[in-house]
């Protein structure tokens, strides 16, 4: 705790001699490492878990991962998979209980947001790199973590179930629309597990679940947006599909549909009690709902990337809603950069931020980049920026109040490469941004990422700007040409997509699908989480999990 918290302390002498008690971190990490693995506890758990973080946001996942690994088999072994109570059910082979049990129900929850932490490591480094996840629906059978004030006041209460899908039934080809996603009792298989109206069915007017939701806090929230982030990673981005075959295709077009509806109505029937008026109590802003809600614009931004900027060889091109998903990947983008310029403004809000968090605000602010690259004729948004001069904040956080921690970080990485993305667009007009290489354009260590040390550090966005750009000159077009994914002559594109409403999508099952998702229902709906919406504080809890 000290190791990772030292260089936050908000008086710098202070600061300065935690550090200087240290000594060399690099040893003192090794050590904390070495210890926590010699034995199995919840004690040690959450201490690779803190590892983890520092590492991460230190910009060094790398050596993160080989930790992470071993923390969700660590959780198995000590059977934190699943609840206390599914331990007692009758097997012919009891597995070895090397973790006595809790000795009440405030342990019982403690151990329950240790294992969601880890949990949440699990997704963290499956979407961030395109890797399958290790915590499974064969392993995970918990109950959602309840709001952070019950919990400190000791009070009793029971949550939800939250229903991890299978993946060889979430496989392309396999319909997603029953799949649990919460219930009251124990999901034996899935017909027995109950669900939710948020995630239920695809249908907008499915009826209602009688699932009580009101004892969740804001950590839950985050913890089911970021498996949202992990399922359109898994269940969408990640299946081989070809492309040449039009019942694959049609398969892979439904599941986007499917995960489309899906995160519609998460966001749709979130509880209304969190609502407050966002002029009266702006500084009420929880980290963990605000990063739910940057989480889910998020994975709407992945979900419709394929589709808003899909390569010229897709011969199918022009029967899919790319005008839709554009306009859904720029909504979402943009938002996050309202959203975060609020969070950051909070005067309260002076430490670090989720390395999450960064991942989002990379996100959007690369979609804006393909988005103006895409379509020559618009000027790169100007939230594009203003999400740069977010993660340089971002940075200097994580770096502490007096700089004390290393200024090469994973938010100081993120704003290096949209920079440098900027740059060679502006020099180079064949330059090409591979709209799925978000996985790959980040160096995972600071030993291989000579190229970030060289890219400048942001000094005001004019420093890279270019010079038409700058004098708000409406022709430059940033010198957009024909490449795997940006055509020359965009506008044509765009007044082809224009007229898909009325024109022929061909015939079968993939024109079907096209129809469905050209009709207007599916277009017009409400995706986006805005910050006019103002779900971002709570009465139940504040603060990080």
């Amino acid at each position: 705790m000290i190791l990772s918290a030292s260089h936050h302390v908000p008086r710098r002498d202070v600061a300065e001699i935690a550090q200087s008690l240290i000594g060399g971190q690099e040893d003192v990490r090794d050590w904390v490492v070495a210890k926590a693995t010699k034995c199995l506890s919840v004690e040690n758990l959450q201490a690779l878990i803190i590892i983890c973080f520092r590492d991460i946001g230190d910009g060094e996942e790398c050596r993160a991962w080989s930790l992470i690994g071993a923390l969700t088999r660590m959780v198995e072994y000590l059977q934190l998979t699943i609840e206390s109570e599914e331990a007692d059910r009758s097997s012919f082979s009891r597995p070895y209980t090397s973790l006595h049990p809790p000795q009440g129900w405030t342990e019982a929850e403690e151990r329950r947001r240790v294992f969601w932490c880890v949990f949440n490591l699990d997704r963290f480094c499956s979407f961030t790199t395109a890797w399958n996840t290790s915590l499974t629906s064969d392993d995970v059978n918990r109950r959602l973590p309840c709001d952070g004030i019950t919990w400190r006041k000791e009070e009793t209460v029971s949550t939800p179930y939250f229903g991890i899908w299978d993946k060889s039934a979430a496989r392309i080809g396999n319909p997603i629309a029953f799949l649990p996603s919460h219930s009251t009792t124990a999901p034996a298989t899935a017909d027995e597990g109950g669900i939710t109206p948020s995630e239920a069915t695809t249908s907008p007017g499915a009826a209602a679940s009688s699932v009580d939701m009101s004892t969740v806090g804001a950590f839950a929230y985050c913890i089911e947006a970021t498996e949202s982030l992990s399922r359109v990673t898994s269940y969408f981005l990640q299946q081989k599909v070809n492309t040449k075959d039009h019942n694959d295709l049609g398969s892979w077009l439904t599941r986007f549909k499917e995960l489309d509806v899906r995160l519609v109505h998460w966001k749709m029937l979130l509880p209304k009690k969190w609502k407050v008026n966002i002029a009266q109590q702006s500084s009420r802003m929880d980290p963990n709902l605000t990063l739910a809600h940057v989480t889910h614009n998020a994975s709407m931004i992945l979900l419709h990337q394929p589709i808003a900027f899909p390569p010229l060889d897709w011969t199918f091109r022009t029967r899919l809603p790319s005008f839709c998903s554009l306009d859904t990947c720029q909504a979402a983008a943009i938002e996050i950069a309202t959203i975060t310029n609020h969070y950051l403004q909070i005067a309260e809000h002076t430490g670090p931020l989720s390395n999450q968090y960064a991942f989002c605000v990379y996100l959007a602010a690369r979609v804006l980049l393909l988005h103006w690259r895409y379509h020559a004729t618009d000027s790169l948004s100007s939230e594009f920026w203003a999400l740069i001069q977010n993660l340089e904040t971002m940075a200097k956080r994580w770096a502490g109040p007096h700089q004390l921690g290393t200024r090469e970080n994973l938010a100081s990485k993120y704003q290096a490469v949209l920079v440098d993305l900027h740059t060679r667009c502006v020099q180079d007009a064949s330059f090409n941004i591979n709209p799925s290489a978000y996985t790959t354009e980040v160096k995972h260590s600071r030993s291989v990422s000579q190229h970030l040390d060289a890219a400048p550090r942001l000094q005001g966005h004019q420093a890279v700007r270019h010079p038409a750009q700058e004098n708000g000159d409406p022709s430059f077009t940033g010198n957009v040409s024909a490449n795997a994914y940006y055509p020359g002559a965009t506008p044509s594109l765009v007044n082809a997509q224009a007229g898909q409403r009325s024109g022929s999508v061909g015939s079968g099952d993939l024109g079907m699908i096209s129809q469905m998702l050209l009709d207007a229902e599916f277009i017009d709906m409400d995706r986006v989480i805005s910050f006019d919406d103002g779900i971002f504080g709570t009465e139940h809890e504040s603060g990080c999990f």
